[in-house]
């Protein structure tokens, strides 16, 4: 029988987790919890305000120390079978790219905002809530003014505009709200967005045929769509690089990752930059282990490299993917075109297998 003990031991203690939050969001017993989510609260004496142990890592979950399965041996196993990082994990391998139907630069035709580059995940979204092909969609929403992301769970096409543009940062993990849709509302046809460490989650999830526990998870998901990810960076110590350089977050209208530099673009529309070698004291640990750039397991792949700006990169991965893109298109949602550089995207997406192999035989 498996139990969190056996995650921490392959996943955990060998710094492998993605910080997607999978394993806190099947377990039944909410028995694991990241310490931005800690039920219990460390509090400054002189303010009141909430302070994170420094021996307590932000890295991987923790155990409130009530499973089931160590305590009274009830078989269970969902937070082990759920991760896509455990030894025997059932993601497929795939290489390149990966498996595509068809490559395509998209934009939106309704107007979104906060769109990141064409706005092309919120259009699908935005398409599928309108026509009732899905009654919910995990995204991720940040403060516009702290730039603090958290978990959002959309119920109609408003939310998923609300909650548009790429997050480039951690401070929790994405599939916090996966229970809530699940085991609270009841949701069934249920969109994730999310990096490609959170999309291999979930076909993780939808792989398990053997846990009974994780059958209500699997059966949610209509649609899997997931975002070029080259790095994700830790919140704190983000801000505090930034603010460290006179850059308040307030200031900052969006991010972007190019050609090996972060991009951040500035409200009064200065661009700051930085080479990726650069920030890696920032980089959440389960990225180095990572070599998925453009989320080869997933229905959709939208990125904004190998487009110009204001578009976006599409790769349709399978026919069920094609279906929402498609839609999207013939109700007047989404323009596409197929003059793609795809070579860009490939070399992005070599670099980042490179980094992995490199730091291997390191």
């Amino acid at each position: 029988m498996k139990s969190y003990k056996n995650l921490k031991e392959e996943v955990w203690d060998t710094n492998r987790c993605s910080g997607c939050g999978a394993c806190v969001a099947v377990c039944p017993v909410n028995n694991l919890y990241f310490v931005e989510e800690s039920p219990v609260k460390f509090e400054c004496d002189e303010c009141s305000c909430i302070l994170i142990p420094t021996d307590i890592t932000t890295e991987h979950p923790i155990s409130a120390e009530f499973c089931k399965t160590v305590v009274y041996d009830v078989p269970c196993g969902s937070c082990y079978d759920a991760c896509p990082r455990i030894k025997k994990s059932s993601v497929p391998k795939k290489d390149g790219l990966g498996n595509i139907l068809k490559a395509v630069k998209a934009k939106s035709l309704i107007e979104i905002k906060n769109a990141q580059n064409g706005g092309v995940v919120t259009a699908i979204l935005a398409n599928a809530f309108e026509e009732g092909l899905i009654d919910g969609a995990i995204v991720m929403i940040d403060d516009k003014f702290t730039l603090e992301p958290t978990s959002y769970l959309s119920l109609s096409k408003e939310d998923v505009i609300k909650a548009a543009g790429s997050k480039y940062l951690w401070k929790g993990p994405i599939l916090k709200s996966l229970k809530t849709a699940v085991m609270e509302k009841k949701l069934k046809k249920l969109a994730v967005v999310g990096t490609p460490c959170v999309i291999n989650a979930i076909t993780q999830i939808m792989a398990s045929a053997d846990n009974d526990l994780l059958k209500p998870f699997k059966n949610a998901i209509r649609l899997k769509i997931a975002i070029f990810c080259f790095e994700t960076y830790d919140y704190n110590k983000m801000i505090k690089k930034l603010k460290s350089e006179g850059i308040e977050p307030w200031e900052i209208r969006k991010m972007d990752i190019e050609s090996g530099k972060l991009k951040i673009k500035l409200i009064n529309g200065d661009v700051v930059e930085y080479k990726l070698k650069d920030l890696e004291d920032l980089m959440r640990s389960g990225c180095k282990v990572c070599g998925d750039f453009t989320g080869l397991t997933s229905d959709i792949s939208v990125g904004n490299v190998g487009s110009e700006e204001g578009y976006s990169t599409v790769l349709i991965r399978n026919k069920w993917g094609e279906g929402f893109f498609k839609r999207a298109v013939y109700n007047g949602y989404l323009t596409y075109d197929e003059d793609v550089d795809l070579e860009a995207v490939k070399k992005l997406s070599e670099l980042k297998k490179s980094r992995v192999k490199n730091k291997n035989k390191n």
